[in-house]
């Protein structure tokens, strides 16, 4: 098999091997991503960038998924991070979604690259490809958006956990209508399956908290900037 045929199969096999090299590699580019995000947030050509790869992985994607008539359990854009990658790079200006989003895609591109859960097919296909890449640039969008428009009226505690379980509910729904494992309701990792609706209180609540404690994380990290920029200015 070549690797176009390998870049473009259906043949499901398994998923990769992810080895040290892998780690290593993946969180040199998560390091460099949070750096540049921080220092070049405002340089327009720096946020095509991301907005240009985050386009061309989805076209190819969901080009393949279509070209291939990929089963509704397996191509519809109702994984957590997919959702994401649509909301942060199409939604325009500031709102609590694309904050809640953005929020989201940055703790669920740290927890896919520590704990991957790809698609079960060879690298470098375009699953795969996707995968590394899609949450590259969702975390750079994401941190794009983050630190130049973040603000911290938008979303409270309880407008996330509110936000997080109806989110849920809709792909509980999808799930049952699919047969998928959309934001893996299903089978949650981990944890194991305790049955749909303790899944779905179980990812609803650990996904509540650790977005929570993101946007916790990111306003000590705002407010320790602002106090450098006042201490500068002094």
């Amino acid at each position: 098999m070549n690797l176009w045929d390998i870049f473009f199969t259906t043949q499901a096999t398994e998923p990769p091997k992810f080895d040290l090299f892998w780690y290593i590699s993946i969180f040199t580019l998560l390091g460099l991503t949070f750096y540049t995000a921080y220092r070049y947030r405002e340089k327009k050509a720096y946020q095509r960038f991301f907005q240009i790869l985050q386009a061309v992985q989805l076209i190819l994607l969901y080009g393949w998924y279509g070209v291939n008539h990929m089963p509704l359990s397996e191509s519809l854009p109702f994984y957590h991070c997919r959702m994401a990658m649509f909301v942060v790079l199409l939604l325009p200006g500031q709102s609590k979604y694309r904050q809640y989003f953005a929020l989201l895609g940055t703790f669920g591109t740290l927890a896919a690259f520590v704990y991957p859960v790809p698609d079960p097919y060879p690298f470098p296909h375009i699953a795969i490809l996707s995968f590394i890449f899609g949450h590259l640039a969702l975390l750079g969008n994401s941190l794009v958006y983050l630190l130049r428009q973040y603000d911290a009226r938008m979303l409270d505690v309880k407008r996330i956990f509110l936000m997080t379980f109806a989110l849920n509910a809709l792909i509980f729904v999808v799930n049952l209508v699919t047969g998928g494992d959309y934001g893996f309701l299903t089978k949650p990792p981990l944890v194991g399956d305790h049955g749909l609706v303790a899944n779905y209180l179980i990812v609803s609540l650990a996904l509540s908290g650790a977005i929570t404690l993101t946007k916790k994380i990111l306003e000590l990290f705002l407010e320790q900037e602002a106090e450098k920029m006042i201490a500068k200015k002094a």
